[in-house]
């Protein structure tokens, strides 16, 4: 599996579904993004800030 690559998919889909309107799937998704970053160690929490030096 390219964890990297289902977290890509995971993310694009979490968008989508927010754009939608569909704020409880979008929720679901999220957790399984969050599940994927946790066990494979790829991607970047969303939630987390962003650096503005």
């Amino acid at each position: 599996m390219n964890a990297a690559r289902t977290y890509e998919l995971l993310q694009e889909a979490c968008r989508a579904l927010e754009e939608a309107g569909d704020h409880a799937i979008a929720a679901y998704v999220g957790v399984s993004m969050a599940m994927v970053e946790e066990k494979y160690l790829v991607g970047h929490d969303h939630l987390d800030p962003i650096d503005q030096d």
